[in-house]
């Protein structure tokens, strides 16, 4: 039992050292930084994954998710008609009839038929970025429209 202890102690200080930065590390990507631009404004509406064929529902919030620290997660605006996303879409994104503050007040999730007949736009993208690379400047606006600005440089264009 003791040898046990002993070995789990070893790894977990281990495990710390490794996760230590030194500062001239990049910080490692723990969440999404998109940048899109849609067809339309769909920064009210609620977002939903689909399949490549876009046929089946395969991700949806649940209504809990939409809401972070007592705000909604609408997506930012910033210049040029792109917005900073906040809920995690992706190159398969749909969005549906449902705006952010009526999804929100709901008991649970309608379901994916539900959700699927509520589909206003199953290809809204024009242009989709991942900017992981830029993570430390997310939260700062002006920062991320002077990407936009630059061209996107170090960002992932996936469509």
């Amino acid at each position: 039992m003791n040898k046990t202890i002993i070995i789990l102690t070893i790894y977990m200080v281990a495990a710390c050292n490794l996760s230590k930065q030194t500062g001239n590390e990049q910080p490692m990507a723990s969440e999404p930084f998109l940048i899109y631009k849609t067809k339309a404004d769909y920064s009210n509406n609620v977002p939903v994954i689909m399949n490549a064929e876009k046929t089946i529902i395969l991700s949806y919030p649940s209504p809990s998710d939409l809401v972070v620290a007592k705000k909604l997660t609408k997506p930012v605006k910033l210049d040029n008609g792109f917005w900073l996303d906040r809920r995690g879409i992706g190159q398969n994104v749909a969005f549906t009839s449902f705006n952010y503050e009526e999804y929100a007040q709901l008991d649970e999730a309608p379901s994916p038929g539900m959700l699927m007949i509520n589909i206003i736009d199953n290809d809204p993208l024009l242009e989709l970025y991942d900017c992981s690379m830029h993570l430390k400047i997310k939260r700062d606006i002006d920062k991320v429209n002077a990407l936009i600005a630059d061209g996107f440089e170090g960002c992932e264009r996936i469509k």
